[in-house]
């Protein structure tokens, strides 16, 4: 049974669900390989918290996802790891959202490559390598680009403990919220 997370620092017009892929945790009765489509969960959210029969969702090349219930489109993200999946849905903000295991280690070259400049070392000497990536790829989701571009063009600044404050190389400027969700770590970028 698909369940909707809530979180204090993600605004209530965002909708975010989470599932295991496999029989780990709470078994979902998708195969994996549509699971990781994204589309399933998609439309299963849109289903349950939007009472959406029909969600149609395009993937164009190089682009984020694209829904739509007739002409109107709604921002949606999806993320996965081998043994989950998680995506967001909203009318009035742009998403993008990122899931990493809480587990998995980030090389250190690989941190020095997607530091931003202006970023302070604090922020890299107090929040998990893991967690960071997870918020820069939820911000590059966000504006269509993925891993497309380099991870450090995107200026992280912690704002609260969950809560992250992102800048783009072109000044604009969104929020992330982030959190660690059973064995994972959750970021979900909003503008």
């Amino acid at each position: 049974m698909i369940k909707r997370i809530t979180h204090n620092d993600l605004q209530e017009e965002i909708i975010l669900s989470f599932e295991y892929l496999s029989a780990e945790g709470n078994s979902i009765d998708l195969d994996e390989e549509e699971a990781i489509s994204g589309a399933i969960i998609l439309r299963r959210m849109a289903k349950k918290f939007l009472g959406i029969k029909e969600l149609d969702i395009y993937t164009p090349k190089n682009e984020k996802p694209k829904a739509f219930i007739g002409d109107n489109e709604l921002s949606v993200s999806f993320s996965h790891t081998k043994k989950a999946i998680c995506a967001a849905i909203s009318y009035e903000f742009n998403v993008g959202c990122d899931i990493e295991s809480i587990d998995r280690s980030v090389n250190p070259a690989i941190i020095s490559r997607i530091k931003c400049k202006n970023e302070i070392d604090q922020l890299y000497n107090e929040t998990e390598p893991i967690r960071i990536w997870t918020c820069k790829e939820a911000a590059l989701k966000m504006i269509g680009m993925g891993l497309r571009i380099s991870m450090n063009s995107v200026y992280l600044k912690k704002i609260s403990e969950d809560l992250f404050e992102v800048e783009f190389n072109n000044g604009k400027r969104a929020k992330i919220c982030s959190f660690q969700h059973r064995d994972h770590w959750i970021s979900v970028c909003y503008q």
